[in-house]
């Protein structure tokens, strides 16, 4: 087998190709530096013909900022060679136990072709410990992660113009600084920025900007301020079509049952979408079609069950930690993915927290009446984060009933 490693920067990569493991990987890696056998290249047609020219079986690369590693992961569906994922936390694990200290590009893509060769890089069924994360721009799940990220890098530019244009209104047009700049849901764009783009006619913005304290001080809507607004005003049009196209991919039978689970805990469109691509389809956490359940000795000499299948679902959720213990010092490392764990503590905030609150059924309840027993001994954030993990459990175990004959 040809395996070649491939570690993914910004418009680069570093390529290192192997067909076995090497008996000394340290000396190899220095003779591959000393050859130049490290291969550096770019996005471009001459470096795809390298990496071809090496007619591999498989690639290995993380799965790094998404538009990065799938450039790669492309050129390698098209041209049929198979494409493996590594998560970091396992490639940083790999990269210790081959004695590698300094973290270099060149050492990463060593490391992660040789991880294919690695005998002890397997799970406890003997299968490589490899991703369960797959990208093919054909598959509708994928089309769901693409729409919701482009939503994502529009939404952190529109709220940083919303800022900056609020800080021009101040002087230009004060009464209108803490007016609502929501999207409206009819017409796609927010009334007040369509409003002064001059996109958008509203005879209430008219009377009230006529009666404006600015006009007293000589102060107009600087164009400076009109051009900020246009530019906005575009940017809700895209958020309006991606929301659109998100819309009609969504209605899909296969999805509905994971969204009938999801409403019980009252997520929003983008906490609901969120969930949906990384935790879809549900089997990959199951073990013949089942949660994979162990038993094993605790503490006082006793079996206790471990639900496996539990473990690697809020893994996917960013609920997966290690401890970094150095005397009396002991700090927690989170795992996973960030944007899940960001989002759902914006929902536990929102939905848990507020003692006069609560999300409709039991599940409410219990989260709710968990979060204010937890308060009075718990302080700061480590009350929420402990919810969040006993709302990824019940949310795994909602979906088992569902989803699991």
């Amino acid at each position: 087998m040809r395996i070649i490693g491939l570690d993914v920067g910004r418009g680069s990569a570093v390529l290192c190709c192997l067909d076995e493991l090497p008996s000394n990987i340290q000396q190899h890696y220095k003779k591959l530096r000393r050859s130049r056998e490290f291969i550096k290249l770019k996005c471009d047609g001459a470096s795809v013909d390298k990496l071809l020219a090496l007619a591999p079986d498989a690639i290995v690369l993380e799965p790094t900022g998404h538009w990065y590693s799938h450039f790669w992961a492309t050129v390698a569906r098209q041209n049929k060679i198979a494409t493996l994922w590594m998560g970091h936390v396992d490639l940083d694990g790999q990269r210790k136990s081959f004695g590698f200290v300094n973290k270099r590009d060149e050492e990463d893509a060593l490391c992660l072709a040789a991880s294919y060769f690695d005998r002890n890089f397997i799970d406890e069924h003997g299968n490589r410990r490899f991703l369960n994360y797959y990208y093919d721009r054909d598959l509708l799940i994928n089309r769901i992660r693409e729409l919701f990220l482009e939503k994502e890098q529009l939404q952190k530019i529109h709220n940083g113009m919303i800022n900056q244009l609020r800080q021009r209104l101040a002087f230009e047009y004060p009464e209108a600084v803490k007016s609502s700049m929501e999207i409206s849901d009819v017409r796609g764009f927010s009334p007040l920025i369509g409003w002064l783009a001059q996109r958008h006619k509203a005879t209430l913005h008219d009377n009230k900007y006529k009666l404006s304290v600015a006009h007293q001080l000589g102060v107009e809507i600087s164009e400076y301020s009109r051009a900020h607004a246009r530019t906005i005003y575009d940017l809700e049009l895209r958020i309006t079509e991606n929301y659109d196209q998100l819309g009609e991919v969504l209605n899909q039978r296969e999805y509905q049952q994971y969204f009938r689970v999801f409403d019980r805990f009252g997520f929003g469109l983008d906490n609901k979408i969120l969930l949906l691509y990384h935790i879809y389809p549900f089997d990959k956490f199951l073990i013949d079609g089942k949660p994979w359940i162990e038993r094993e000795m605790n503490d006082k000499d006793k079996l206790q069950k471990r639900d496996r299948s539990l473990r690697k679902f809020q893994a996917y959720l960013g609920m997966s930690f290690s401890y970094r213990q150095s005397g009396e010092s002991k700090k927690r490392k989170f795992h996973g993915s960030g944007i899940v764990r960001s989002h759902l503590y914006a929902w536990a905030v929102c939905k848990v927290a507020p003692a006069d609150y609560r999300i409709e059924g039991q599940i409410g309840i219990e989260l709710s009446d968990r979060y204010q027993e937890l308060r009075k001994t718990v302080k700061g954030k480590d009350a929420l984060i402990r919810i969040l993990f006993k709302a990824t459990r019940m949310l795994y175990r909602e979906l088992v009933k569902e989803l699991v004959p």
